[in-house]
């Protein structure tokens, strides 16, 4: 797995097709990385369409938020960042929990997702059906 940003990715996949993503940020300035989450859960909601919620801890000074990668073509897991940025504001010792939701109509994958975080990453399979 390569945990880079602001360029072009690409991987085998296993079925010997090169599948690409190309990050969203371009830009450089801001520093990015990856925050730790504690728990992710994916609901089925109202429209028929999956929701992803990830919970987390960070320090005050950084926004969260959860960045999908933009693919060529549709991969097996679609991988979801769970990214923080610098706010530039005055830093706090106190650590702030988070929740992040977002619509997965447009960012799934054949098989389901992927949420990468700081230390782990785990894949989410779409139910059989």
């Amino acid at each position: 797995m390569v945990l880079t940003r602001g360029g072009e990715d690409i991987w085998p996949e296993k079925s010997g097709k090169a599948s690409q993503s190309i990050t969203q940020s371009g830009n450089k300035s801001e520093e990015h990385k990856l925050l730790d989450f504690t728990k992710f859960k994916v609901i089925k909601g109202h429209s028929g369409d999956y929701v992803l919620t990830v919970w987390g801890k960070n320090d005050p000074d950084i926004i969260p938020s959860l960045e999908p990668r933009i693919y060529v073509v549709k991969p097996d897991y679609y991988e979801i960042e769970v990214i923080g940025v610098l706010s530039g504001g005055v830093p706090s010792k106190k650590v702030k929990k988070f929740p992040l939701s977002i619509d997965l109509k447009n960012y799934m994958g054949e098989k389901g997702i992927e949420v990468i975080g700081a230390t782990k990453s785990v894949k989410w399979d779409l139910p059989e059906g």
